[in-house]
């Protein structure tokens, strides 16, 4: 497999993400979301430990019910065991469930159909895809090293024991 090259986007200092998550909160649950909502949510969940509610928005990949979100950030711990979380989508708060997919296989699958749905994703997380369109392993091995991980959430589903819920190993 060929594989081209891939620089990752740098990551704005911690600071920005002070001024700008509230800013992008309020657009992503306005009517004026537009297409920034065709490829952020705002995700509210409750801290496992804290209890303390909180929002963030996040790059999303949707296949039906199912939103695929990757992170390397710790907040990703909070979804371990599942939680019920609320969505914003298309400017609608919608309920749903959130699990995290932190097994390697489960996360080359995950991060692999992110890339392919929006290929400038590879950049953001700094990974080379061949024209067959998989990420290159040696670069799988590396974000999963960095502490990549993906969450799976499915909308419309209060908990692991609600009637919409369907487990899938990844």
């Amino acid at each position: 497999m060929t594989e081209t090259t891939t620089t990752r986007m740098r990551r704005p200092p911690d600071v920005a993400y002070k001024v700008i998550n509230p800013l992008m909160g309020l657009l992503l649950r306005s009517p004026l979301h537009g297409p920034l909502g065709e490829r952020l949510l705002l995700l509210e969940y409750t801290g496992r430990k804290s209890g303390k509610r909180f929002r963030l928005p996040v790059a999303y990949v949707r296949e039906g019910r199912e939103l695929l979100l990757a992170t390397q950030s710790g907040w990703k711990a909070n979804f371990r065991d599942g939680a019920p979380v609320k969505v914003w989508l298309g400017g609608e708060r919608r309920p749903a469930f959130a699990e995290l997919i932190d097994a390697a296989a489960g996360v080359a699958d995950a991060l692999g159909r992110m890339v392919r749905a929006q290929p400038n994703f590879a950049r953001i997380i700094g990974v080379a895809v061949g024209p067959d369109g998989a990420i290159a392993q040696a670069d799988l091995a590396r974000v999963r090293g960095e502490g990549f991980a993906a969450i799976r959430v499915t909308l419309g589903s209060g908990g692991a024991g609600g009637a919409t819920w369907r487990a899938r190993s990844w």
